[in-house]
């Protein structure tokens, strides 16, 4: 039927826009079966809690974008307001839904995010939004836990820094968005219609770049995220006051302990047991003389038999039958699947629990869906390390990606091979058999380690097995003779070196990447040795890092080394990482460089190495940093010990601060971070009278400290004094 011209103009608009479509992943297993809005919170699913929110602000009606579990919504009757569902068939990303039903929206929208419990006052936003005329103005909040959402910056009341949540160790904030979003309708131009894209990760960056101003808005009230089960379970403990939360038809029995604890309808908890501080989905029977620690979560109509043992933290798949001397292996545990595997640049674990089906699932994973993969892969020297990169490569080539299949080698290698082979990632493998270790290791088409937003996407990947299939693979590529990794990666030292001549230092380690080292610098004619004589370099066992030893015994820490090879480059403009020390920043500056920093998120820099390669490869490998310090010294005939009497004096102290518990008291660290540093950008910094404290979250949560001073006791002093603060 065509409208007429005044239907078009009767028809509705509205004003608000829930977010409901995401798989729900990290909420696992209490999503298994369940979308994240109609999760129960003390006994009121969250879009209710929402639509309540809603209403108290005067609004009556909105729309609903829903994509997992669609059949889900179809029973739900909201109480508060009315609402018209939107089911889609492919993910979109979050304004990828929005530009979806772009026409039905009224001129200035309201759009919220489905997983959200908050008491804000909404309509007081949304009216200074509009009165002030804004394009985009983002709700903001002080987060306990900052990790999971975008970090902003903001100068007075304009965001000019964001970071979504698979980057945010790029900034130190607690200042973060809350997925509700104030915006005039025609921003959703700037929206790709058709295909995933994001208003944290792509639209606001976007506009920013483009120099459209984005509005923060800090608002007092109470606001929870329950995309996570730590979150969801702080949310309950928050509205519960701390008191176990129990659904309907649960039954527990008399002489059985529950304690801050939440459990959905229908749960029975036998004589003798005892529960703390976890989450019970609906239908769960945990028996007689029971265990279940702080942490764990139970995914639904899961049984524990009498005598059951749980370990703290554990996640459980749904409908499962636990014994009393079940081995509550991978098999069993959710938390296995759905845990961050990545660290802060690599996978690591036990080989039981990366065994070779993780390989094949790793390696679907690293391809895009709908887009192509150039993958290359090497290994380490032992017989398992070739079997899991065979398994890998299988994965991968099965969702359709092209491999190059690389050989042996070692982690540094990876940084040379996606240029070399101009590839779009490299990965290298290694299994200790003798210690049941297995290692992977990342680096994307820049010649860097992965950014957290792809880390993040592999993970979400892994978690919900969303791979391309391909029905007939792409055949491997197998480099050999001169085009093998190996020796196209010498000759690529040579070109980058030069003659060695009259250069005269010794090796200490005889693994691989050390052997590369000497036998590098003898074909380019320097007089090397193995042993600890005359100016001495060390390269760490994966060759990415690299230390020395002056003759006289003092060392030179890496970064001594990255200041050395950058101070005497021909190159103005340096690209290093932004972690790097204060001293060495200094330092560099103040030699005329002008320093190009990288951080561990997307950013312009690292864009701009993926187009053109790094003048300083040197930062991610160990060997062409001694070799490139070696002939620097030699173009001055300066020693090691003349070049470090030159340098400023530092030392560098690291230490970790671990991850508060989600059952122990919030981590209220990040706030803390920002009241001392009095800024909210990376890195972060403590200024001492002494020295200065650079402090940085990781990966799997908990922070690092780097102190630096002119002694290593101060530097250890500083260390401690700042932990204390946090």
């Amino acid at each position: 039927m065509v409208m007429t011209m005044e239907q078009r103009t009767n028809e509705r608009r509205w004003e608000v826009v829930i977010l409901a479509g995401g798989m729900g992943s990290r909420l696992a297993p209490i999503t298994d079966d369940l979308p994240k809005p109609l999760v129960p919170v003390c006994g009121t699913p969250v879009l209710t809690r929402l639509t309540d929110c809603l209403k108290r602000n005067g609004w009556k009606d909105a729309l609903l974008t829903v994509c997992a579990l669609p059949e889900a919504f179809d029973l739900y009757r909201d109480p508060n307001i009315e609402l018209e569902t939107v089911k889609g068939s492919v993910p979109l990303g979050s304004a990828g839904s929005v530009r979806a039903v772009r026409d039905r929206l009224a001129d200035t929208i309201l759009v919220i995010s489905g997983d959200t419990v908050t008491d804000f006052d909404l309509r007081r936003a949304y009216e200074r939004h509009k009165k002030e005329r804004r394009l985009a103005t983002i709700l903001l909040t002080h987060a306990e836990a900052p990790g999971e959402f975008g970090v902003v910056t903001l100068d007075g009341s304009r965001i000019v820094g964001f970071s979504e949540k698979p980057s945010w160790r790029d900034t130190a904030s607690d200042l973060v968005s809350t997925g509700i979003y104030l915006l005039d309708r025609s921003l959703l131009d700037e929206v790709p219609e058709g295909i995933k894209f994001d208003f944290g990760r792509d639209l606001f960056p976007r506009l920013l770049k483009r120099g459209i101003e984005v509005f923060g808005e800090v608002l007092p009230g109470h606001w929870w995220d329950v995309g996570t089960p730590e979150s969801y379970y702080r949310c309950c403990m928050a509205l519960s006051d701390g008191q176990t939360v129990t659904g309907q038809e649960c039954a527990i029995s008399l002489d059985a302990t529950v304690r801050a604890s939440v459990l959905h309808d229908r749960v029975s908890v036998g004589s003798g047991s005892r529960v703390e501080g976890s989450i019970l989905c609906s239908g769960v029977r945990v028996g007689e003389g029971c265990t279940v620690p702080p942490g764990c979560v139970i995914g639904e109509n899961t049984v524990l038999e009498d005598g059951a043992s749980l370990k703290a933290g554990v996640r459980l798949k749904g409908g499962l039958l636990v014994g009393k001397n079940a081995s509550v292996g991978e098999r069993y545990v959710f938390g296995a699947l759905d845990r961050r595997w990545f660290g802060d640049e690599q996978i690591q674990g036990d080989r039981a629990e990366l065994d070779s089906s993780f390989c094949l699932r790793l390696g679907r994973a690293l391809k895009t869906p709908g887009r192509e993969l150039k993958l290359g892969v090497l290994h380490g020297p032992s017989a398992g390390s070739r079997l899991y990169a065979e398994l890998l490569s299988r994965g991968a080539q099965d969702a359709g990606a092209k491999v190059w299949e690389l050989g042996d080698g070692f982690p540094a290698v990876i940084s040379f091979a996606v240029r070399q082979y101009e590839l779009d990632l490299a990965v290298f493998v290694d299994l200790r058999e003798s210690v049941g270790r297995v290692r992977f290791w990342f680096c994307d088409r820049s010649g860097l380690p992965l950014t957290r937003e792809a880390q993040r996407d592999i993970e979400s990947r892994l978690r919900g097995e969303q791979y391309d299939r391909c029905i007939t693979p792409q055949p491997a590529v197998f480099p050999d003779g001169e085009d093998r990794v190996l020796r196209r990666y010498c000759v690529w030292l040579q070109e980058q070196v030069g003659s060695l001549s009259g250069v005269k230092f010794s090796v200490t380690r005889r693994d691989d990447a050390g052997e590369f080292l000497f036998s590098n610098a003898k074909e380019l004619g320097a007089d090397v040795s193995y042993g600890e004589s005359e100016d001495n370099f060390t390269v760490s066992p994966d060759g990415r890092r690299a230390c020395a030893y002056t003759r006289s015994g003092k060392p030179l820490t890496y970064w001594h080394l990255v200041a050395l090879a950058a101070a005497e480059s021909d190159e103005r403009k340096v690209y290093l990482p932004a972690r790097l020390p204060k001293t060495v920043e200094d330092y560099l500056r103040n030699m005329g460089k002008e320093l190009r920093l990288y951080a561990d998120g997307r950013d312009e820099v690292r864009t701009h190495m993926e187009e053109q390669p790094s003048n300083s490869p040197y930062v991610n490998d160990g060997v062409l940093l001694c070799l490139t310090v070696a002939k620097r010294l030699q173009e001055r005939k300066v020693s090691l010990d003349e070049a470090l009497s030159a340098l400023p004096a530092f030392f560098v102290c690291r230490r970790e601060l671990p991850v508060v518990p989600a059952t122990e008291a919030a981590d209220r660290r990040a706030s803390r971070i920002a009241a001392l540093t009095q800024k909210d950008t990376f890195p972060a910094r403590v200024f001492w009278p002494t020295g200065c404290v650079t402090v940085f979250p990781n990966a799997a949560g908990g922070y690092t400290l780097l102190a630096e001073a002119s002694g290593w006791e101060t530097a250890e002093e500083l260390c401690a004094e700042t932990e204390k603060l946090l």
